[in-house]
C-alpha cells in the first residue's frame, strides 16, 4: 500500500517535494543556493556539445570461456593494454539464467531501499553553491523503482525503447545544463547483490560473482580480516533515467570492478590513473572556487573530490589535454576501473549494477601513495595498507620458501612481486631508524599485545601495524612519521615503541628482498619522491650520541610483560571481532598503558585519566546525530 502510494507520487518532482524542506534549513541563517534550481554556469560552456564526438572509446575485451575462468589472471592479462585508458570494457560470455529482479523480489525477499535525490543541474562549486546529494529520497522495492523510473522515461520520451547512446549522451549534458527537469532518483550503495545463488545459475556460480571476488586467491583483500563493505562485499546502484556518479577515485587507489545486471545502458568516462595529476589540477583550478578549498598544493583538490560529488562535463579535461575515454555499459557486460583512475557517468533510464573493489600485487606502490595523501589530509583509512602490505609480501616469500619445484603456480610473477617488495622494503627501513633513533633518545622498546585489532595513529590516522609509540602526553598511539611531535615531547625515557612480535621475521624478510637485484634501486626512488617526511633528518640531527647506524642493528626489545590494571578489551568496550567504525577494518586503539617510572600512585592516576579521556570520546561518538 504505501509503496503503491509512493509510486503515484510523481506528478511533481523529488526537487519540488524536498524544496520546503531545503528552503526552511537555508532560511536558518545559511546561504547556499537552491540546490534545484539551474542556473548557467559561465565555467563550464555546454552552447555546443560537438565534442562528445571527440571522446573515444574505451578498449573492449571478449573473453572466451577457458580465459573467462579465473578472473585475476585474465585481468592481469589485459591490464598492459586497458590501464592506459584508465577504464575497459569485458563482455562476459557467461550469462546469467536467474534474473536481477528475481534475485531481489524472491531470493532476498524483496528488499526495500531508500534512494538519493540528486539535483539535476550544474553547480558553481563556490562557497555558497556546491553541488551535494545529501537529501535523502523514497522508499522502494526493486519492482517499484522500476515502475517509477520507467514512466519517467516514457512520460519523456513517450517510448519505452531504448533510445541510440550518442542521442542520450547529449540529451543528458543539455538536461543538466538547459533543462526543466530539477532531480532524479538514485539508489546507490545498498548492501547486497543481485547474483543469484541458485547452483544453476552459470554466471552466479562462477569466479566473476562478485560476491566472492574479495576472497579469490590472488586477490589482496582477501588478508583483510572483516568485511568492509562496498569494498570486499558488493553493492548494488539501480538508477533511472540520467541518475548519475559524480567524478570520484576509488578509496585507496584500488581497482573496482562493475557488472550490469539488467536495464538501460550507463555511459561512463574514464580518465588513466597517469592522467590523475593533470585531472586534480584541471579540477582545483578551472572547476572549484578557491574559497572551498580545505588546504594547498596537490592534496586541495583530492580532498574535495573525496566526497564523490563533483559532476562537470568532460570537455573541460579536453580542453586542458587530459585524456578522456568513453564506455558504454549494456546488460552482461562489466567495466573495470584501474587504480587511481577518475571515473563518473549516468545511465540512460532504469538499470541494475553492482559493484565491488579488489587489488593485486601491482597495486602497492599506489596504495602507498593513496595512504600517504589520507594521513596527510587526516582522513580515517577504509583499508589498514601497512598490514596488507607486511602479509602479502609475508606470504610470497613463504611460496617461494616451500617451493622446490619450478610447475608450481606463485602468487605472482617477478614483476608483480617487485611492486610489493620494494614499498615493504621502504617501510621496514624507515621503521627501524626512527626505532633506532628513538632508543638513543631514550626511549623504551616492548612488544605489543596480542589483540586482534589495528592502531591508528591519533595524529595522522595511519595504521601502525608493524610498530607504534605511547607516552604520557599522550592517550593515543602515534605513528612513526611525527619527527616534530616526538621532538617536541618532554617524555624521553617514559617514552616507549610498541613493535610486533615478528618483527625480527620481518627485517630479516626485508635484508632478504635487499639481496634480489633492483630493489634497492627502487627504493632509492621512493625515497626520492617522498614528501621528506620519511627521513626525519631534524630527529636524527638531534641525537647525542657518538653512535653510527648500521640498517638492521640490533634494537634491545624488553620482553618482559606490561602490566595494565584493565585489559585493552574492557577499556574499548567493544568486540574487536567488529571492527569501528562499521565503515573500516581499523579500531582506535588507545590502550590505557602507563610506561613511566613514577610512584604506583602516580600511575594508577595517569591510566584513570586516560580511561576516562577514552570513555568520554566513546560516549560522544555514540550520541553522535541524537538530538
Amino acid at each position: 500500500m504505501a509503496g503503491k502510494d509512493r509510486v503515484t507520487l510523481k506528478s511533481m518532482s523529488c526537487g519540488a517535494r524536498l524544496r520546503r524542506s531545503c528552503d526552511a534549513s537555508l532560511g536558518e541563517g545559511g546561504s547556499m543556493r537552491d540546490p534545484f534550481l539551474k542556473h548557467r554556469v559561465k565555467k563550464f560552456d555546454l552552447s555546443s556539445l560537438d565534442w562528445i564526438d571527440e571522446i573515444p572509446d574505451c578498449p573492449v575485451f571478449s573473453p572466451s570461456t577457458q580465459e573467462f575462468e579465473d578472473p585475476v589472471v585474465y585481468l592481469r592479462k589485459i591490464a598492459p593494454v586497458a590501464a592506459k585508458y584508465g577504464i575497459c570494457k569485458i563482455v562476459s560470455p557467461v550469462s546469467a539464467s536467474v534474473p536481477a529482479g528475481s534475485v531481489l523480489m524472491k531470493e532476498l525477499g524483496g528488499i526495500k531501499f531508500t534512494t538519493r535525490v540528486q539535483p539535476l543541474r550544474l553547480a558553481e562549486w563556490s562557497k555558497d553553491d556546491k553541488f551535494a546529494f545529501f537529501m535523502s529520497g523514497r522508499k522502494y522495492t526493486f519492482r517499484e523503482f522500476e515502475k517509477m523510473a520507467n514512466k519517467e522515461f516514457v512520460r519523456r520520451y513517450s517510448s519505452a525503447a531504448c533510445l541510440p547512446s550518442r542521442y542520450m549522451e547529449e540529451e543528458f549534458w543539455h538536461e543538466i545544463a538547459f533543462g526543466k527537469m530539477e532531480s532524479v532518483e538514485y539508489a546507490c550503495d545498498i548492501d547486497g547483490s543481485a547474483f543469484s545463488s541458485s547452483p544453476n545459475d552459470q554466471l552466479g556460480r562462477s569466479k566473476w560473482n562478485l560476491k566472492r571476488f574479495s576472497q579469490l586467491p590472488n586477490s589482496t583483500l582477501r588478508l583483510l580480516r572483516a568485511a568492509v563493505p562496498g569494498i570486499t562485499d558488493p553493492m548494488l546502484y539501480i538508477g533511472m533515467l540520467f541518475s548519475m556518479f559524480a567524478w570520484h577515485v576509488e578509496d585507496h587507489y584500488l581497482y573496482s570492478i562493475n557488472y550490469h545486471h539488467c536495464g538501460a545502458s550507463k555511459t561512463w568516462y574514464g580518465i588513466p590513473g597517469g592522467a590523475a595529476s593533470d585531472f586534480e589540477k584541471v579540477v582545483r583550478e578551472h572547476v572549484y572556487d578557491h574559497e572551498i578549498l580545505s588546504c594547498e598544493g596537490e592534496n586541495a583538490a583530492f580532498d574535495v573530490l573525496l566526497g564523490k560529488t563533483t559532476i562537470f562535463p568532460p570537455n573541460i579535461l579536453l580542453h586542458h589535454q587530459v585524456p578522456v575515454y568513453r564506455a558504454v555499459q549494456k546488460p552482461g557486460e562489466f567495466v573495470v576501473t584501474f587504480p587511481r583512475a577518475y571515473h563518473s557517468g549516468f545511465s540512460h533510464g532504469f538499470n541494475c549494477g553492482e559493484a565491488v573493489n579488489f587489488a593485486t600485487g601491482e597495486w602497492f606502490p599506489l596504495g602507498a601513495v593513496a595512504s600517504q595523501r589520507y594521513a596527510l589530509l587526516k582522513r580515517i583509512p577504509v583499508l589498514p595498507y601497512e598490514e596488507l602490505l607486511c602479509k602479502e609480501t609475508t606470504l610470497v616469500a613463504n611460496e617461494f620458501t616451500m617451493s622446490d619445484r619450478e610447475d608450481i603456480t606463485l602468487t605472482g610473477d617477478t614483476r608483480i612481486q617487485s611492486c610489493m617488495k620494494a614499498p615493504f622494503v621502504q617501510l621496514m627501513r624507515f621503521q627501524h631508524r626512527v626505532r633506532w633513533s628513538l632508543m638513543k633518545m631514550g626511549a623504551r622498546t616492548h612488544y605489543k599485545a596480542d589483540i586482534d585489532t589495528t592502531v591508528l595513529c591519533g595524529i595522522c590516522k595511519r595504521d601502525c601495524y608493524v610498530a607504534h609509540i605511547m607516552c604520557n602526553c599522550r592517550a593515543d598511539a602515534i605513528c612513526l612519521c611525527h619527527e616534530e611531535d616526538i621532538r617536541k615531547c618532554p617524555c624521553s625515557c617514559d617514552r616507549v615503541v610498541f613493535v610486533r612480535k615478528d618483527i625480527f621475521e620481518l627485517e630479516a624478510l626485508s635484508k632478504k628482498f635487499e639481496e634480489e637485484i633492483g630493489i634497492l634501486d627502487e627504493v632509492g626512488k621512493w625515497m626520492s619522491q617522498s614528501d621528506g617526511s620519511s627521513t626525519h633528518p631534524c630527529l636524527f640531527d638531534g641525537i647525542n650520541h657518538n653512535s653510527k647506524y648500521f640498517p638492521y642493528c640490533k634494537i634491545q626489545i624488553d620482553a618482559s610483560p606490561e602490566i595494565h590494571t584493565f585489559s585493552e578489551i574492557d577499556i574499548l568496550g567493544y568486540d574487536l571481532n567488529k571492527p569501528y567504525p562499521t565503515a573500516s577494518t581499523i579500531t582506535f586503539a588507545h590502550g590505557p598503558h602507563d610506561y613511566t617510572t613514577q610512584s604506583d600512585h602516580s600511575r594508577l592516576t595517569n591510566w584513570l585519566h586516560k580511561i576516562v579521556m577514552i570513555l568520554t570520546m566513546r560516549y560522544l561518538e555514540s550520541r553522535d546525530g541524537l538530538p
